[in-house]
């Protein structure tokens, strides 16, 4: 067996050195998984409260999963030739989305973002979107161009496409935005219906109506990014149901499958039809579009979706923290400045000089507890318990959240 400093001195050695944060024995190394436990090169185990940044959902190592590989067919001829798992998960997806939506199938969640921008391009021939700061859309240098943080954007601010400009995320900003379309033109309005990497951010009631009205009053666009929020965690499949929202393009990726690097991009079809008919090659596609086996796990695990009565799970999930974590408010008010959540989606925003990585880190190596540090200045502390996790399970986050608070 290969210990795990070894493993972390091999990889400070072959990888690039701003991937991986490594300091002394931090972090662990992970080997497998299975439903909500995880484990690590050294044989401990943790609780995954993570649900790692949202994909495994259903939980982790599903034997549905397994039992697809057994089936074979791995890969297929994306654009060229498609797969029957591709064709009917994509007909499970538009019916699960509605409005008579059509799309594509891609990789990831930049993927996804990317073909929504270049949909909305197509529609109205301008580079410039309507974004939001805090928002996060991806790395790669679409989705770069609707990204807010500079720790992300400053370094290649010149290579990218469009021209994001940036409103506050909340209900001020609506009147500033159509001040700001009546003179100005623009292709789109991306938007998270809930803020993921910036700390778990609910909109205030009345700012996703009104980037709604806003679309359809100036005929621009509206892209709801739900990478993070799809696929159930609302206590519904996308949070635009929740809210009660029609964005004209959805972008989906992460709890998809579960565990593969599966993706896609749905909209109205007057817009998806501007792309063309196909003359025998996509314009924009990947090797792995549609890959029939991660199409196969998709099918399984919106079915697992279902078995597990999400609907009911994720309000008594939402139950249970939004209680736990208001009462770890009150007991630590000089460390806890405010508790935000939605479903299975929370975050505790710390009081400096206290922040979300020292949390997490204590959290991850004392208590092996995995949540995930975010915010724009590694403010809050996020917390993403999959479909499976049981009370007693929750009940051992909230007393390791107790105990590692006491600690600083």
């Amino acid at each position: 067996m290969v210990s795990y400093k070894k493993l972390l001195n091999i990889l400070k050695k072959v990888e690039e050195p701003d991937f991986t944060f490594v300091e002394g024995s931090f972090p662990p190394v992970f080997e497998n998984a299975e439903g909500i436990i995880v484990k690590d090169v050294e044989g401990n185990e943790y609780l995954d409260f993570s649900s790692f940044f949202g994909v495994s959902f259903t939980g982790h190592s599903q034997a549905f999963i397994k039992e697809e590989a057994k089936n074979g067919f791995f890969h297929g001829l994306g654009d060229l030739i498609p797969s029957k798992e591709k064709i009917l998960l994509m007909d499970e997806i538009s019916n699960i989305i509605g409005n008579n939506f059509k799309g594509i199938l891609l990789q990831n969640g930049s993927d996804a973002v990317e073909a929504c921008l270049r949909s909305a391009y197509l529609y109205k021939k301008n580079k410039t979107v309507i974004a939001f700061k805090g928002a996060y859309h991806g790395t790669a240098l679409t989705a770069l161009s609707v990204t807010y943080s500079s720790n992300f954007r400053e370094r290649f601010s010149d290579l990218l496409p469009f021209r994001a400009k940036f409103f506050d995320y909340s209900l001020d900003s609506l009147e500033k935005i159509d001040s700001y379309l009546s003179k100005n033109q623009a292709s789109s309005i991306i938007v998270e219906p809930i803020q993921g990497r910036a700390g778990i951010k609910i909109p205030p009631k009345g700012f996703l109506k009104g980037l709604e009205k806003i679309s359809n009053e100036k005929d621009i666009p509206l892209i709801f990014d739900e990478v993070f929020t799809g696929f159930g965690k609302t206590g519904e499949y996308f949070a635009k149901d929740y809210f009660k929202v029609k964005p004209d393009l959805i972008a989906f990726g992460k709890g998809l499958t579960g565990a593969f690097p599966l993706s896609g991009c749905f909209g109205k079809r007057e817009i998806m039809d501007l792309w063309g008919e196909s003359r025998g090659e996509a314009t924009y596609t990947f090797t792995f579009s549609g890959n029939p086996f991660f199409s196969r796990v998709a099918l399984r695990n919106i079915k697992k979706i279902e078995s597990l009565n999400f609907r009911k799970k994720v309000r008594e999930i939402e139950r249970f923290l939004s209680r736990e974590l208001e009462r770890l408010k009150s007991f630590f008010t000089l460390k806890i400045k405010e508790v935000r959540g939605l479903g299975t989606m929370w975050g505790i925003e710390l009081f400096p000089p206290l922040n979300s990585f020292q949390v997490f880190k204590r959290l991850l190596l004392n208590e092996k507890i995995i949540t995930l540090p975010s915010g724009e200045k590694g403010e809050a502390l996020e917390i993403l318990p999959p479909l499976i996790a049981e009370e007693k399970d929750l009940e051992k986050l909230i007393k390791a959240l107790e105990r590692t608070f006491e600690t600083f």
